[in-house]
C-alpha cells in the first residue's frame, strides 16, 4: 500500500504533478504580518502577548446563560439568511438606543462578525476594477477584502497631527471616476481616533458630492473615553450609507462571531442574496446569545469600558515613565507606539522584539504604508502584561536606537 505525504492523494517518492495556478486574487495578497508575530510568539511560553485585540474578560453571564438554553431548548437549526428576526428586532432596539438610528429589521443583516459585513458590503458594491478608499493607518483585512473582490484599495492619510482624523484635501485629489466607496472607522482601529461630528459630516458630504458609498464600521461604538461616538447614518437620507457594527468587542464576544450591516434595503436585499453560497446563516446558539447581550443588562459594557480606560491611563502612564512617545488613543483598545528613532522596518523589529524580550507586538505595517515607523499595543491585555510589556519595548528600542544612533523622528497624535 502506498504511503501519503501532508499533500493529500500524493505518494511518497512521487513527483508532484503540475496543476491550475491557483487564483491571482489569493496568491497575490499576503497574509497580516501580525499572524506572522503571533506564530513566532508561540515559540516562547513565557511571551507576553500585547499583539492582538482580544479582550480578557468572559462574555457577560446573562449571555452565557442564554447560548446554553439555546443549546439545550430553543431552535437550533438553520435560520432566514438574514438572521434571526428575534436578532434583528434586538439590533433595532440597540440601534435606536445608543446610535439615534432607527431602522427596520429589513434593513438589518446579521454576519459572521464585522468582518464578514465588510467582505459582504465590499462584495456587493466593487465591480473588478472600481476603487474604494481606505484609511490609512488602518485595519489590514479592509485592504484584503477589496482586493479578494477583485476591487483596487486606495489609501488615503489619516493625519497624527490632527488626532488621526482623515486628510479631507488628500481625499479629494484621489477621488476619481473609478472611486466607488469612501470607508471609514471610528473609533479606529490601530489609532484609537474617535472623529469629530465635524470629520463625520464633511465625509459624508464628500460622498454625497462625489455619488460614493460610505461604509462605516463602527466595530468599537461602545468604547469611548474622551469625545462621543456618532453614527453617521443618522444623517443619510438617500441610503448612501453603510453601517457595520458587532457584538465582539463591547461584550467580550469575539469568538461568537456576531456582527451586522445596516443599510437601505436593496443593500441589503443583495447581502442577503450572497449569504445562502457563503455562510448560510450566522451560528443559531450564538444570535441567540446575542438577543441576549442586546437586550439584556447592559452594566457589563460599562465595567468592561471603565476597566479599558483604566489601562489606557495605565499605558500612557508607563510609555510616559519610560520615554516612549505614543499616540493617546479616545477610543477601541490600542495604542501605537513611535519606533523611528532605530532603523529596521516594523516587522523586523516586531520580530526581533519577540525573539530578544518574548514580548509580541503588532507591526504597524499591518495598518499601511504611512503606519511602518509605528507598532500597535493592545491595552485589552491584563494589566501585569501591560506592567511587564512595555517597559521591556522600551528598553529593547532604547538600546536600538543606542547601537544605531538616532533615525528620524515623526510626529504623534496629542
Amino acid at each position: 500500500m502506498l504511503r501519503h505525504s501532508c499533500i493529500l492523494g500524493m505518494p511518497v517518492g512521487k513527483e508532484r504533478i503540475a496543476m491550475q495556478a491557483l487564483a491571482q486574487s489569493v496568491t497575490g495578497i499576503s497574509r497580516s504580518p501580525i499572524r506572522l508575530i503571533l506564530d513566532r510568539a508561540a515559540a516562547f511560553p513565557d511571551a507576553i502577548h500585547l499583539e492582538i485585540g482580544q479582550p480578557d474578560f468572559e462574555p457577560p453571564a446573562h449571555v452565557i446563560d442564554a447560548a446554553v438554553r439555546a443549546a439545550r431548548n430553543e431552535y437550533t437549526g438553520y435560520t432566514a439568511n438574514a438572521g434571526m428576526p428575534a436578532l434583528r428586532e434586538a439590533v433595532v432596539v440597540k440601534l435606536a438606543r445608543e446610535n439615534n438610528l432607527h431602522v427596520s429589521p429589513q434593513n438589518i443583516m446579521v454576519t459572521v462578525g464585522a468582518m464578514q459585513a465588510v467582505f459582504s458590503t465590499m462584495t456587493v458594491l466593487l465591480n473588478p476594477g472600481d476603487e474604494i478608499l481606505l484609511p490609512d493607518p488602518g485595519y489590514g483585512n479592509f485592504a484584503m477584502a477589496a482586493r479578494l473582490n477583485h476591487a483596487v484599495p486606495r489609501f488615503y492619510p489619516t493625519v497624527a497631527t490632527r488626532g488621526f482624523e482623515p486628510d479631507m484635501a488628500a481625499l479629494e485629489r484621489m477621488v476619481n471616476d473609478r472611486t466607488k466607496a469612501l470607508f471609514i472607522n471610528s473609533p479606529c482601529n490601530p489609532t484609537g481616533a474617535v472623529y469629530s461630528e465635524a470629520t463625520l459630516r464633511a465625509c459624508l458630504e464628500f460622498c454625497r458630492r462625489h455619488d460614493l458609498y460610505l461604509v462605516s464600521d463602527e466595530t468599537y461604538d461602545r468604547l469611548v473615553y474622551e469625545g462621543q461616538h456618532i453614527s453617521p447614518a443618522q444623517w443619510d437620507d438617500e441610503g448612501r450609507v453603510i453601517s457595520i457594527f458587532t457584538t465582539s468587542k463591547t461584550y467580550a464576544m469575539t469568538g461568537w462571531r456576531v456582527g451586522f450591516a445596516v443599510a437601505n434595503d436593496q443593500v441589503i436585499s443583495a447581502m442577503t442574496k450572497i449569504q445562502e453560497p457563503t455562510t448560510s446563516c450566522v451560528n443559531t446558539v450564538a444570535q441567540h446569545a446575542a438577543v441576549a447581550a442586546l437586550l439584556g443588562p447592559q452594566d457589563c459594557v460599562a465595567s468592561m469600558r471603565q476597566e479599558y480606560q483604566f489601562r489606557r491611563d495605565l499605558a500612557l502612564a508607563l510609555a510616559t515613565d519610560n520615554e516612549l512617545s505614543v499616540s493617546v488613543p479616545h477610543g477601541a483598545f490600542y495604542m501605537l507606539v513611535d519606533i523611528s528613532g532605530q532603523p529596521a522596518d516594523s516587522v523586523r523589529f516586531a520580530c526581533d522584539l519577540v525573539d530578544a524580550e518574548h514580548l509580541a507586538v503588532a507591526p504597524g505595517r499591518s495598518f499601511g504604508d504611512q503606519s511602518d515607523h509605528y507598532v500597535r499595543l493592545s491595552f485589552c491585555a491584563r494589566v501585569d502584561s501591560l506592567q511587564a510589556g512595555i517597559p521591556r519595548l522600551a528598553n529593547y528600542l532604547h538600546r536600538a536606537i543606542e547601537t544605531t544612533g538616532p533615525s528620524y523622528s515623526r510626529p504623534v497624535a496629542a
